[in-house]
């Protein structure tokens, strides 16, 4: 279901944009069905509500959420994968954000809204070894990356 719009960023060029990648875990996760939503996901859905209310979503399997808006110029691919243990417990997801994007100021709002899901935001309740085995990237990266942007 979301290839489609995949294959309309990639038509348009969304995905020839800057990338910027984020790794996160969630603060919670909801049953949706028989499938898992990430408090990541939905944050990410509420902000391209607020600012671009004819924003295209879609949700695929395998726990990959696509976002698009060709008014602002954002395509936003968001990966959600399960360590071992519970799916209830919110500790054992790992998720990849994608960015597509001209805007850099979009990619800060979008980051400054997932680290405002904690009041100490997000870098002290990441595990770092869960997002290197899922993801095969270092810590150093991914924190560089969000203070970046935070």
């Amino acid at each position: 279901m979301g290839k489609q719009i995949q294959k309309e960023a990639f038509r348009l060029g969304l995905t020839n944009l800057p990338k910027y990648t984020f790794y996160a875990q969630p603060k919670k996760v909801k049953r949706m069905f028989s499938k898992f939503k990430t408090d990541t996901a939905y944050t990410v859905e509420n902000w391209m509500k607020r600012v671009d209310p004819s924003f295209s979503m879609k949700e695929s399997i395998g726990l990959r959420f696509f976002y698009m808006s060709t008014q602002l110029g954002v395509y936003i691919e968001l990966f959600s994968k399960k360590a071992k243990g519970s799916r209830y417990n919110p500790d054992n997801w790992v998720s990849q954000i994608d960015i597509y994007t001209n805007n850099e100021d979009h990619v800060r709002a979008i980051a400054k809204s997932i680290n405002s899901l904690w009041d100490d935001g997000i870098l002290p309740h990441t595990d770092f070894n869960k997002i290197e085995k899922k993801f095969k990237v270092g810590k150093e990266e991914v924190i560089n990356q969000w203070n970046a942007f935070l």
